[in-house]
């Protein structure tokens, strides 16, 4: 489903918001800290677990999840949405994902005038926090403001 230059974007210094909703449709947030492509056509999003947990719990109950990636200076947007959302351990071969994440994330909204001190603090972590949402995405779409908001992603055979 996705082309190669949204699996580059959505992994590159965007902003990553990641929300899950209860079954009377209640939503949460969290904020992911790196994506990266998984088995095939599945993606993963590393999340911090204790300021993700009322998201993970609505995971686990519903398996549904949609994610946000913006580019803070541009705001380009992607969303994509999946149901079959599962938990996975983090593993620390990973966590040089997060670095890359954070060293390209970090001049986009300091661009913006946010202290750099302030976004390493957003963006600090344990690494036993970790954990990793799995999900296949079953429809994304082009959420950049302007007149294509809302349009789907192109499909690749």
């Amino acid at each position: 489903m996705l082309d190669h230059d949204i699996v580059a974007f959505i992994q590159s210094g965007v902003s990553i918001t990641l929300a899950a909703c209860a079954p009377g449709r209640l939503p949460s947030m969290s904020r992911g800290f790196a994506c990266k492509p998984v088995d095939g056509e599945a993606i993963g999003i590393i999340l911090p677990r204790t300021q993700a947990a009322e998201a993970l719990d609505n995971i686990r109950l519903t398996g549904r999840v949609a994610v946000a990636f913006t580019q803070p200076t541009t705001n380009r947007t992607t969303q994509l949405k999946g149901t079959d959302a599962r938990i996975t351990a983090f593993d620390p071969a990973d966590e040089p994902l997060i670095r890359k994440h954070i060293e390209e994330f970090v001049p986009e909204v300091v661009a913006l005038g946010t202290p750099k001190e302030l976004v390493h603090a957003l963006l600090s972590y344990q690494t036993e926090d970790l954990v990793m949402v799995v999900f296949t995405p079953s429809s994304g779409f082009d959420q950049t403001p302007g007149p294509k908001a809302g349009q789907p992603l192109p499909t690749t055979p």
